[in-house]
């Protein structure tokens, strides 16, 4: 095989001051730090047939990048908390790169024992060790990548967010893997579970006043899951077509109007909005 030519990412989209090394795929390249080129691997192998699923269905236009990176690497590169996963999408919109933790910090995943309590007392608990369900969240994360790069963006936080998730939960249908589907639901219900008393409403999540807290984010964040786990067999990959097909003509005012239009079980999902029943 000929040498491959070197990585060009667009430089206003990398995450510059580091050196990351390569690990290549004509779907999904990642760049990872010393040390960390296991891990790279095993997530490029788990992120690369869904990658391929959505090119297949909904054709983003971009590249899509993996970084893994471990704590000297991630506070040069980023100044969000070690170990939670994030997107930055590139100027234009042309590329994404979804940044991952080499390692899983007993700092972050104590973060979830409030969370593992309440779930408990309400008799939900956690299908595994939080490390998992930060992994699960990585998935989330390429979904934002892959609905930033196919015409998705709604710029509506909530909507951007639930979108991001059914992007995550229809590719894994797509690609037959229906145990970590079930998996993605057993995590959703103990994290409404567990976060049940930050119950808020659309608005507030959309314009909160102050900085919304980790509880909060996680039953928000919850809810959207269920709603794209429960959607998702039902309409595929029409939905995403569908919607994007209805997003040139709305406006952010609009929008909820031509998201009804597009799938009507959102009127009521609105009005029961976080709540059984």
């Amino acid at each position: 095989m000929p040498p491959q030519p070197p990585d060009r990412p667009n430089p206003k989209a990398a995450l510059q001051g580091v050196y990351l090394r390569p690990l290549r795929d004509d779907a999904l390249p990642a760049r990872h730090s010393a040390g960390a080129r296991v891990r790279a691997g095993q997530l490029q192998a788990f992120l690369r047939p869904l990658q391929l699923a959505a090119e297949a269905a909904i054709g983003p236009v971009g590249n899509v990048t993996l970084v893994v990176a471990n704590s000297k690497d991630w506070h040069r590169l980023c100044r969000y908390p070690y170990g939670l996963p994030f997107t930055r999408t590139g100027v234009g919109g042309r590329d994404a790169t979804v940044v991952a933790a080499s390692d899983h910090q007993p700092r972050l995943l104590h973060r979830f024992d409030d969370v593992r309590l309440a779930a408990a007392k309400a008799g939900v608990r956690a299908p595994a060790e939080p490390a998992e369900f930060v992994d699960l969240m990585i998935g989330h994360e390429w979904g934002h990548a892959v609905s930033n790069l196919s015409g998705l963006r709604t710029r509506l936080k909530w909507l951007d967010e639930l979108n991001a998730t059914y992007v995550f939960v229809q590719a894994l249908r797509e690609t037959g893997q229906v145990a970590l589907v079930e998996r993605l639901a057993a995590w959703a219900r103990w994290q409404v579970a567990g976060t049940a008393h930050e119950m808020g409403d659309l608005a507030a999540f959309e314009y909160p006043r102050g900085r919304a807290g980790w509880g909060k984010l996680l039953w928000y964040q919850g809810v959207f899951t269920q709603r794209a786990l429960e959607l998702a067999p039902r309409r595929g990959w029409d939905y995403l077509r569908e919607l994007r097909g209805a997003l040139p003509a709305a406006d952010r005012g609009r929008l909820a109007r031509a998201l009804v239009e597009v799938e009507p079980s959102f009127r009521p999902w609105f009005r029961v909005f976080g709540r059984e029943g």
